[in-house]
């Protein structure tokens, strides 16, 4: 392939921007045409890699900031952000606090393991064993790509904790304490509050009755979450081997990739869990932006569960950014109307933000 991009040295940085210019303006670039171009970019300007790193810490914090306000749902986007956290930050608390902060969004994603593995890579290397035995039992929660490797790594855990420990026929008794010899109810399991303290018990109790009770409460709560976690994996396993793409991209999908994600929606629909069904949907139009029913199905299902904000957060991405071309204004004038009528009709103009009511009206006039 021939590129067209300009050939000259950055010092002629203002002669070659507007060569730049004149190569984009004719529009007659293809995708892969739209590849060349941005790789011979990055050679010709290497600079700007040296621009990147002087940078003060606070400029590259907002520019992280504006790319996952941008991209909230994208693992690598915070596993990047995450990376630079631990290289930049002074304080352990602030990069604690930043993991966290991603796994909150991410942590339901099936391919979030990228991200777990970097969180406890980080707290083995600030030896914070609490932290980190609650990092293993959290990886449990859900069924993630790496989920069998992470319970590998759960047992692992608890046969060096055994061995560690003192039998308890050599260990004073304690006489406030009753042996533990039961279940953990499923509410515990999946309180992060309750967990935490039943792990913070199991590191920092001296050796005996109380640990020994700590640790069985641990293999308790970790053996339930990853029995659960298995059986939704072996429910989303099929639906996840059927993606073949995880980014956006203006090629157009199969018409099985299609029916993968509206069949993995239902499935997830079903499941009675909001937030993971959210962050499912936000993933799957990473990949399907450019498809108006996956738009129109998320702010239907949305407004069904009481999450208008977040319907009308979906059209107003839909139809200000991914479709608002002019070979799309049929598109997004269906997706704008349906979201419209799935509201009572008296709350209309409460409901609806008013750059909708003024969207619409611009499409109907183009239309006339």
């Amino acid at each position: 392939m021939v590129s067209n991009c300009p050939t000259k040295s950055p010092a002629g940085a203002s002669n070659d921007n507007l060569e730049l210019e004149e190569v984009i303006s004719k529009g007659s670039l293809d995708f892969d045409e739209w590849v060349s171009l941005v790789s011979d970019i990055e050679k010709i300007y290497p600079y700007a890699a040296h621009m990147a790193r002087s940078c003060t810490m606070e400029k590259v914090v907002e520019v992280f900031e504006q790319a996952v306000s941008a991209a909230t749902y994208s693992v690598g986007m915070w596993v990047d952000y995450c990376s630079f956290g631990m290289s930049a930050f002074e304080d352990a608390s602030d990069i604690r606090r930043l993991f966290k902060r991603a796994i909150s969004f991410v942590g339901k994603d099936y391919l979030c393991h990228t991200l777990w593995d970097k969180y406890i890579h980080f707290e083995f290397s600030q030896q914070q064993w609490i932290s980190l035995a609650h990092i293993y039992i959290q990886t449990l929660k859900f069924p993630t790509k790496k989920l069998h490797q992470y319970y590998d790594s759960f047992r692992k855990l608890l046969t060096f904790l055994e061995e560690g420990m003192t039998s308890l026929d050599n260990s004073p008794k304690e006489s406030q304490s009753e042996p533990f010899d039961g279940e953990i109810p499923m509410t515990t399991c999946c309180n992060d509050d309750k967990t935490y303290s039943i792990t913070k018990d199991l590191v920092d109790s001296p050796v005996g009755l109380t640990s020994s009770i700590a640790l069985k409460k641990y293999r308790i709560i970790g053996e339930q979450l990853y029995h659960n976690a298995c059986e939704l994996y072996s429910k989303i396993s099929s639906f996840e081997a059927n993606i073949q793409r995880y980014y956006f991209d203006v090629r157009p999908l199969d018409s099985n990739q299609l029916q993968n994600w509206h069949d993995y929606l239902d499935f997830i629909e079903l499941q009675g869990d909001f937030d993971w069904a959210v962050k499912l949907y936000e993933r799957c139009l990473i990949v399907c932006a450019n498809y108006p029913d996956y738009w129109t199905r998320y702010a239907d299902f949305m407004e069904a569960k009481g999450g208008r904000e977040i319907a009308n957060y979906s059209l107003d991405r839909a139809t200000k950014v991914y479709l608002k071309s002019t070979n799309d204004v049929d598109a997004a004038r269906v997706v704008l109307i349906d979201g419209i009528k799935t509201l009572p009709h008296n709350k209309l103009l409460l409901e609806i933000p008013l750059l909708h009511v003024h969207y619409l009206q611009g499409l109907m006039d183009l239309k006339v």
